[in-house]
């Protein structure tokens, strides 16, 4: 069973997690009778929940995150001598909990804090209001953007991608069609496009298949599946439209499997551009790519290119979450040793892809005691 995080009094946590319990029927009562407060604007819970999409769950509410940590909580107090077993799901749950206590430092104060349940409740509605509101932010920022890359390229979609009409975009449009289509089919084939266009049950577009976007170039290796996974362009600019700044989005890196061309960080850069260019994710405290945000701008790309108007989890068929969950254990989760490594390395290609690699120490720190110094310090 997964240990809970470090604290000095089991007796006042287990206090807290039944206030929280308290403060949930609260918060379900004052649904009921729509008494909740409007949302200010500068609030440090409604700027702290910003993180929270995108680093650390794309849907799950911030009371079930302490809740299930609450459960386990009194699990353990109740029987110690029991061995818990969890679902998949309430694994999910808690793997987000501590994803949450890392990127949301001040939940940590709220879980063992003596805050009455009123005060409990407040804070996580601005923190789940923060949430959504920057989740709702990068959709609408995406819409344009992505119209615009696609009408930027070649071809030029025909027609013409609405920056502001959505409904003429998912498998309404070849060029927005391509990107979402099932790496499983070829869009190229006009049987594909009739099937899926006519939800025909051999046709069916669901999360269960990566869509073409997620690789390089499009290109697909039912033999080696994971070759230019998580590698598609389309996909690295979205996550630099959120995490660095929209105006990076536009530019490229040599991609090091492939090229030797001159590299375009050998050129300095002002302290000023610097800045801007992390000025996202240093918000966040993200001085190197993390999993989930990759998975969040696959989710939030994949979205853009759809024809849905507003934000849904399900899309016709594709489930968001579903493709969401993929994704991270995909990362976080990989069944062996080859697996564990592949991974490695691909968050090193995103990184220098997003940060450069004069950032190399952020994100592959040296173990320093195997180097020179440690090795001098040992033998004197």
């Amino acid at each position: 069973m997964s240990q809970s995080p470090d604290h000095d009094d089991p007796q006042n946590e287990n206090h807290s997690a039944l206030k929280r319990r308290i403060a949930t029927l609260e918060e379900q009562n004052a649904e009921l009778r729509g008494e909740h407060s409007n949302k200010s604007r500068g609030d440090p819970y409604l700027l702290a929940g910003r993180a929270i999409r995108r680093l650390v769950s794309l849907n799950y509410r911030v009371e079930d995150l302490v809740g299930e940590y609450d459960r386990r909580t009194t699990s353990c107090d109740e029987d110690d001598s029991v061995q818990v077993q969890h679902t998949g799901e309430e694994e999910r749950i808690y793997n987000s909990f501590k994803q949450l206590l890392r990127w949301v430092p001040c939940v940590r104060d709220l879980v063992y804090s003596q805050s009455d349940g009123y005060q409990l409740n407040t804070a996580y509605q601005k923190l789940n209001r923060g949430a959504d509101s920057a989740r709702g932010d990068d959709a609408a920022s995406l819409k344009l953007a992505v119209a615009s890359w696609l009408n930027e390229g070649q071809p030029t979609p025909n027609p013409p991608i609405s920056s502001r009409d959505k409904s003429g975009r998912g498998f309404y449009n070849d060029s927005t069609a391509e990107l979402l289509c099932p790496v499983d089919f070829n869009w190229a084939d006009k049987s594909t496009q009739e099937g899926i266009r006519n939800y025909e049950h051999d046709f069916q577009v669901t999360a269960h298949s990566w869509p073409t976007f997620m690789y390089k170039d499009g290109r697909y290796d039912r033999e080696d599946p994971t070759k230019g996974l998580f590698k598609g362009a389309l996909l690295v600019r979205t996550f630099k439209h959120i995490f660095t700044s929209p105006s990076s989005a536009g530019e490229t890196r040599p991609d090091e499997e492939g090229s030797h061309r001159e590299p375009l960080y050998k050129r300095s850069r002002t302290t000023g551009e610097r800045r801007t260019r992390s000025d996202i994710a240093a918000l966040l405290g993200m001085r190197s790519v993390h999993a989930r945000a990759i998975a969040y701008s696959a989710v939030q790309l994949r979205f853009a290119l759809s024809s849905c108007g507003s934000w849904r989890t399900v899309d016709d068929e594709f489930d968001h979450h579903q493709f969401y969950i993929y994704m991270i254990n995909y990362f976080e989760h990989p069944p062996t040793s080859a697996a564990k490594a592949s991974v490695e390395n691909l968050l090193v290609w995103w990184n220098r892809q997003i940060f450069g690699p004069r950032n190399v120490s952020s994100y592959s720190p040296q173990i320093a005691a195997q180097y020179s110094v440690a090795n001098t310090s040992a033998k004197r």
